[in-house]
C-alpha cells in the first residue's frame, strides 16, 4: 500500500490546545472537589479575547474562535494543482467541530437549573479529568497522529 502524499495543510489550532488543557485542569479540580463535597467553581474557557461576562453575548464566541483551522481548511482545498490530502480534511473538520461542540456546551451550562448541571456533570467530569481519558488522550493524540500521517511522518504501521 502506498504512504500518503506528504502534506502541510494543516496544524494543531492553537485554541483548541488550550481550550483542551483548560478543560482538562479544570476538569480535575472538579472531580477533586465533588468528591469531597466542596463548592465547584463553573468551567470557563480561557478568555482570550473575552471579559469573561456571560451577559456579554457578542463576545462570547472568541474562546472558541476556529479562525486558524478555518484558514487551514481553506488552504487544504484551494488548489486543485496542488490540494490537501484526506488526513488534512479529517484534521481541520474534526478540530472546527470540537471547538463548535465546546461553544454550545459552554453556553447549555449556564441556561441549565442547578440540579440538571449537576445530574449531567458529575460523571462527565470525572472522565475528562484523567491525563488518558477518552477526552484529552483520544482526541489530542488522534489530531496529533492525523497530522503526523498527512505530513509523512507516521508509517501506517505505527498508528
Amino acid at each position: 500500500m502506498a504512504k500518503p502524499t506528504s502534506s502541510k495543510k494543516s496544524g494543531m489550532d492553537p485554541k483548541l490546545t488550550t481550550l483542551i488543557d483548560e478543560i482538562v485542569t479544570q476538569a480535575k479540580d472538579e472531580s477533586k472537589d465533588r468528591k469531597t463535597n466542596k463548592q465547584v467553581k463553573w468551567l470557563m474557557p480561557p478568555k482570550g479575547g473575552w471579559s469573561g461576562d456571560i451577559f456579554k453575548w457578542n463576545e462570547m464566541d472568541k474562546p472558541f474562535d476556529s479562525k486558524k483551522s478555518n484558514e487551514d481548511l481553506k488552504k487544504t482545498i484551494k488548489s486543485a494543482s496542488s490540494p490537501g490530502n484526506v488526513g488534512d480534511l479529517i484534521n481541520t473538520a474534526t478540530q472546527l467541530e470540537y471547538l463548535a461542540m465546546a461553544e454550545r456546551a459552554f453556553r447549555a451550562r449556564h441556561t441549565m437549573t442547578f440540579s440538571r448541571n449537576i445530574a449531567h456533570a458529575t460523571a462527565r467530569k470525572y472522565g475528562q479529568s484523567r491525563d488518558t481519558g477518552p477526552f484529552k488522550f483520544t482526541v489530542e493524540n488522534y489530531l496529533k497522529d492525523l497530522q503526523k500521517m498527512s505530513s509523512g511522518q507516521l508509517d501506517q504501521g505505527q498508528a
